[in-house]
């Protein structure tokens, strides 16, 4: 009974208070919600602080790409401006290279109407030169050959220039082509190169007088060669032993005669000679004198070729008749060279050098044909002024309409 009394207490204990374990576990249950309530409160508070932090760093970097953009939209600002004054400049210089173009065209237009449509006195000044040049060549050197060059280079240029009133002056200038092309010419070079040969064979052929002595050495040393060597003195010493003394005297003494025979006759021969001369000065030249006689011939033979040059026939015939005549009375005709000087000397004597020379007369009668009719054309004066006129106000508007670049442009 005393255990059931026991027991009893105990259960009005239980039905009171609650044991231990029950009070613990229920300060468990309600520590964990406390626990969840901090442990949530801690993820709170970090997961603030990092936002905190990335909203920071999310301000920072935007701060910094506003700045960029900033500075990118300053850059480009400026590369907009520099853009719009490099274009200002572009138009201004295409401005003035329009205004530029428009004045050449002006003065090319204005040049067009004074050569093509302005009585063509500027070609008609060209041409007048070139025939002047080819009148200049007839009448002082006679050169046929540059004549005809400068009226070909006339002809050219008016067969450019094509123009119709200008016609009847390239018909003059072909027809004075077409005489002066069917003249005939002296072959200069061929009769000066023969000048020279004569001079050359002047020099060396033989005079009569002045050049014998050495001719006669010349002749004793080829009679004497003719004659034969002497027996040699080892040969006639032994045909001496064999012959007997009378015989051997006899010949020594023929053969003296003979060696003063020969001699005898070539010293007759150089005393006595009989010559056919014309001019009995010839006989009496000395050395000095032929030579002096030869270089005279010589300068003739210059003054000749000087005037084969100058064209002069008078000169020409009257230097070759002396140097001909010289030639025949003085040289040795007997030798080839002096023959060969006489006959060339003659031809070139009988060579004409004159030739009659046609002029430009119909040509410079033409020119100032044309110059005269194109001077009375009354369209002449009113074109060029009216070319004149309308080339200077495009030149003046060009020159003020020409922009003035800035002085900021040129210091970039």
């Amino acid at each position: 009974m005393s255990e059931i009394n026991h027991s009893q207490p105990s259960n009005s204990s239980e039905s009171g208070t609650l044991p231990a374990p029950r009070r613990s576990a229920a300060r468990m249950l309600w520590l964990v919600p406390l626990l969840l309530a901090l442990v949530l409160a801690a993820a709170l508070f970090e997961q603030n602080r990092q936002y905190q932090v990335l909203q920071t760093d999310f301000q920072r970097q935007s701060s910094e790409n506003i700045q960029q953009i900033q500075s990118a939209r300053q850059q480009a600002s400026q590369a907009l401006a520099q853009v719009r004054e490099q274009s200002a400049e572009i138009l201004s210089l295409r401005n003035a290279l329009d205004a530029t173009s428009g004045q050449l065209n002006d003065l090319d237009q204005a040049l067009q109407l004074m050569t093509d449509s302005g009585t063509d006195l500027l070609l008609l000044n060209d041409i007048d030169h070139l025939v002047t040049i080819a009148q200049q060549q007839l009448a002082l050197g006679g050169n046929v050959a540059n004549a005809i060059i400068s009226l070909e280079a006339a002809q050219a240029q008016l067969a450019r220039a094509n123009r119709p009133s200008l016609a009847a002056l390239q018909q003059s200038i072909n027809g004075d082509l077409d005489r002066l092309r069917a003249v005939a010419t002296i072959n200069l070079p061929a009769l000066s190169a023969q000048i020279d040969q004569l001079s050359d064979l002047l020099g060396v052929a033989p005079l009569l007088i002045a050049d014998r002595p050495s001719q006669a050495n010349a002749g004793s040393t080829s009679v004497a060669l003719a004659s034969g060597p002497s027996p040699q003195p080892a040969e006639a010493a032994a045909q001496s032993a064999d012959q007997p003394e009378w015989q051997r005297l006899a010949q020594d003494s023929w053969q003296w005669v003979q060696n003063g025979a020969v001699q005898l006759a070539l010293d007759l021969r150089s005393l006595l000679e009989v010559r056919r001369v014309d001019d009995a000065a010839a006989l009496l030249m000395s050395p000095d004198q032929a030579q002096q006689f030869r270089e005279g011939l010589k300068q003739r033979a210059i003054t000749a070729q000087l005037a084969l040059m100058m064209h002069q026939s008078r000169i020409w015939k009257a230097e070759l008749a002396r140097i001909s005549q010289a030639i025949a009375q003085r040289y040795d005709m007997q030798e080839e060279t002096s023959r060969q000087a006489l006959n060339l000397a003659r031809a070139l004597h009988d060579t004409p050098i004159e030739t009659t020379l046609p002029s430009v007369d119909n040509s410079l009668a033409a020119i100032a044909a044309a110059r005269e009719a194109e001077a009375n054309t009354p369209e002449t004066a009113a074109t060029v002024s009216g070319s004149v006129d309308s080339a200077a106000p495009g030149s003046k508007s060009s020159a003020s309409d020409a922009p003035q670049t800035p002085s900021g442009t040129d210091a970039d």
